[in-house]
């Protein structure tokens, strides 16, 4: 991990630090939707039996699905914990056969693996922890070159709009001021971690911006606002029937590709495929 750019050593021991405990309950307690709708997509674009790049694990979540559907798996974070932890979700689901390595390292170089070697790119964190557009193209390229052609990337982005809206529910008193702080959070999408202690440093896009990053790279598959209509108030669905939650989320999917939907959502996600 001494090899890595300082800033994400810098990514790496906010997860290991201040985000750790927050991290490991995110998707079950603050992201239901987030999470089923993630895993809806998944299941339909990364076939069983696929070999998977998850760059930026998180706590797992994702790569315990996949596993549970015979995917073979790259783990690769910035986070000591967040991987172990990962790990350790694996191996207590009688999983851990299904990893292929896990490294501490960056999406902007995995060099451990082949070209070509990958079914899937999962980039479900690490585009908005990379600050610089500089950066973020390199990880797009870099899922590019260790996908097969006709291998599919999945990669989510966090919504401007919701950075704005998370300031406006939480620190409503104090926008006079931070008014210029927040213009010019409009006008570049960065935060620190003094005003989002929870992210840390962290890029938040626009839809526009998110989708240019994989023109001439991938061929769109999909485009979706992962939460649609359910925004920020995800943690309602929690106390849903499992067929009315089931219900709901047929709803978020038949709306999430919509302009309207993507706006409302705290995340888009991209899925393309490699051309052949």
């Amino acid at each position: 991990m001494d090899s890595l750019d300082p800033h994400h050593l810098a990514v790496g021991r906010h997860y290991d630090d201040q985000a750790y405990e927050y991290e490991l309950t995110r998707l079950e307690l603050r992201g239901p939707v987030e999470r089923a709708m993630t895993e809806r997509y998944l299941a339909r674009f990364v076939p069983p039996g696929a070999v998977v790049v998850d760059a930026g694990v998180g706590a797992g979540h994702y790569d315990e699905f996949l596993a549970l559907r015979d995917c073979r798996l790259h783990l690769v974070d910035v986070s000591t914990r967040l991987l172990d932890a990962a790990l350790r979700r694996l191996e207590v689901a009688g999983l851990s056969d299904q990893v292929l390595d896990a490294r501490l390292g960056s999406a902007t170089d995995m060099a451990h693996v082949g070209d070509g070697s990958c079914d899937a790119v999962l980039m479900l964190g690490p585009l908005y922890h990379l600050l610089t557009l500089a950066e973020r193209e390199q990880a797009v390229r870099e899922a590019r070159r260790v996908l097969r052609p006709g291998g599919v990337v999945a990669a989510a982005a966090c919504n401007r709009m919701a950075g704005l809206a998370g300031a406006y529910y939480l620190e409503g008193e104090d926008g006079a001021d931070m008014l210029d702080v927040y213009r010019q959070f409009l006008a570049d999408g960065l935060v620190e971690p003094e005003l989002a202690p929870t992210i840390g440093h962290a890029h938040f896009s626009t839809a526009a911006e998110f989708r240019a990053l994989f023109e001439g790279q991938f061929d769109l598959l999909a485009f979706v606002g992962l939460e649609s209509f359910t925004g920020s108030r995800q943690a309602l669905f929690l106390d849903l029937a499992p067929d009315v939650q089931q219900a709901w989320l047929e709803l978020v999917e038949a709306s999430a590709s919509g302009a309207e939907a993507v706006g409302l959502s705290e995340h888009f996600m991209y899925v393309g495929r490699r051309p052949s």
